[in-house]
């Protein structure tokens, strides 16, 4: 879908009924963004969502938004245009964090689906229009752009991830210092994901753009990991 296209009729439909009845967000949420992608090895340690970074284009008159006055009107919100370009507004319900530029950029985070993605796009849309005077705005083209999940390797009593032995094994793909970061960094060749690996055995996964990405990467690296439980 091109960055310029509207959301199809569906997808829309799909984020006004969110708007009008939020509780059948979750079930459809845990439908499509499970915590475990059918095909994942049962071995695997399950990997959870907890973050989901989107973006989408604000489009509609008058442009550019006025983001001065919309901080006026927003208790919520924060802008300061001599330190960020972009006004941050902190949502309840859903809960949420957008960035919102005066291009009518938007970047949303703190959500766990593409539903929710949508759907505070759709609040923050309609927020801009009961907000400002004479405002019509809609929203275009909601991309998940990052997926951050976690997962943690069962370990024993007097076991731990030995993350200094996976960095000297796999130098080439993974970075390591412990001085200014408690974790090794691993970036797999052909791998959609990026591990960041704890003695704790607390495994964080983030760059997938799907949670197939995040589940498939997940088992390509679990065989290389579980090595390194000792």
């Amino acid at each position: 879908m091109g960055c310029f296209e509207p959301l199809p009729w569906d997808e829309v439909w799909v984020g006004e009924r969110a708007l009008m009845h939020p509780e059948s967000l979750a079930t459809e949420a845990l439908c499509e963004w499970g915590e475990e992608a059918p095909g994942q090895q049962t071995d695997t340690p399950t990997a959870t969502v907890h973050n989901i970074v989107s973006t989408s284009l604000v489009y509609g008159h008058p442009m550019p938004i006025n983001l001065q006055q919309l901080s006026s009107f927003l208790p919520n919100s924060s802008y300061n245009r001599r330190r960020f370009a972009a006004i941050t507004i902190r949502m309840g319900s859903p809960r949420f964090t957008a960035l919102l530029f005066t291009s009518g950029k938007l970047v949303v985070t703190g959500v766990k689906s593409w539903y929710e993605c949508l759907l505070a796009s759709l609040c923050m849309s309609r927020l801009i229009n009961n907000t400002l005077v004479n405002a019509n705005f809609h929203i275009m083209n909601c991309a998940v752009e990052n997926i951050v999940a976690h997962s943690k390797i069962p370990l024993r009593e007097n076991e731990r991830l030995d993350i200094q032995a996976l960095y000297d094994a796999n130098s080439v793909e993974c970075s390591y210092q412990r001085n200014m970061f408690p974790c090794a960094i691993y970036r797999g060749l052909n791998v959609p994901v990026v591990l960041l690996c704890f003695f704790s055995g607390r495994v964080v996964l983030t760059g997938g753009k799907t949670v197939h990405d995040i589940h498939r990467g997940w088992d390509m690296l679990w065989g290389m990991v579980r090595q390194f439980v000792r």
